[in-house]
């Protein structure tokens, strides 16, 4: 059991570099077509740019639902990615720059609570679910329909149209010829496909790893599968903060699991049909979601920084969060 334990880790580690790699290859081709087309900064940061960064979640729930049968597999998996994106990537880019990290009033009353109604919505569309579409001699599960999935997309527009509202006065970006097209695109195409057989790999593993142990696949996928989707934006974020890009460090945390929650969660549902959810499986994550997330409110809150201990705070709650999962779910 040892050695092929050994052998899974590794394998989901040569995985997870590869996701790396190909995700900084994925964001870079996505800029450089932004610049060619001459796309707004409102649109590549709030889709263009998102949309790389969570091309991993994206690719993850679509291949857990449609091809594995497993949807509660992608969506802990989304709902374990924000909660390392909220606790993890605040933490160590706090850590790995001199000075504190400040939290603008922009960060903490926009981007951060805006994100914090997402929550809010995901767990009011899981419970319409709940309540309309609930399955028959199975009790507290139910389906998860298409329809349902215009809730959190409608409330993406709007944070769309918001981010317009913010950047509305400001010139748009002149299109970029010089760039190389067809090699961007083509980086584009060989990055995604990367990141999907990686991804897939990974999923692979997890499954496994759940019949090892006799655990369910959520948990690893609330865990390891989220923190291995995750670890692009980590580089990202630590990258801008230690280049003192306060905002983007942080911003880039929050747009991620606004994207992740409001998009890619919708479009996995509508790629892959009607699924079915447990409730009690994927509430007790959601609501340590929203804890984090005023938690980190508050924590930044606090002079609108963070400071070393700040961020040794956040990482501690996020160890918080997998102990408390391992005794939730690890089977000793």
């Amino acid at each position: 059991m040892f050695l092929e334990l050994a052998y899974l880790l590794f394998v989901m580690t040569i995985a997870a570099a590869i996701v790396w790699k190909a995700c900084n290859y994925l964001e870079d081709a996505c800029h450089e077509l932004a610049l060619y087309y001459g796309l707004p900064d409102s649109v590549k940061g709030s889709t263009v740019m998102a949309i790389s960064s969570s091309f991993p979640e994206l690719v993850t729930i679509i291949l857990a639902a449609g091809i594995h049968g497993d949807f509660e597999l992608g969506l802990a998996t989304i709902i374990g990615s924000a909660v390392f994106n909220i606790l993890v990537i605040p933490g160590m880019s706090v850590l790995f720059r001199k000075g504190p990290l400040k939290a603008g009033r922009d960060l903490i009353y926009r981007e951060a609570q805006f994100y914090l109604i997402s929550v809010l919505i995901i767990m009011l569309t899981l419970s319409l679910a709940l309540i309309y579409n609930p399955l028959p001699n199975t009790p507290m599960s139910a389906t998860l329909s298409t329809s349902m999935m215009f809730l959190p997309l409608l409330f993406y527009v709007l944070y769309i149209y918001i981010q317009y509202q913010e950047v509305s006065d400001h010139k748009t970006d002149k299109k970029n010829r010089d760039i190389p097209l067809l090699k961007s695109w083509a980086k584009l195409l060989i990055s995604m496909m990367l990141v999907t057989i990686s991804v897939e790999v990974l999923i692979q593993m997890v499954i496994k790893l759940g019949e090892m142990f006799d655990t369910p696949s959520y948990f690893w996928g609330a865990t390891i599968l989220a923190a291995a989707t995750s670890i692009p934006d980590l580089f990202v974020s630590v990258k801008a903060a230690k280049r003192k890009v306060n905002a983007a460090s942080l911003t880039n945390a929050f747009g991620s699991n606004v994207f992740d929650l409001l998009v890619v969660l919708p479009v996995g549902v509508l790629v892959t049909g009607t699924v079915v959810f447990s409730f009690p499986n994927v509430l007790p994550m959601l609501v340590f979601l929203l804890g984090a997330t005023v938690f980190f409110l508050v924590v930044a809150r606090n002079g609108s920084k963070l400071t070393n201990n700040n961020g040794k705070i956040l990482l501690l709650a996020y160890c918080a969060f997998i102990i408390w999962m391992g005794f939730d779910n690890l089977v000793i």
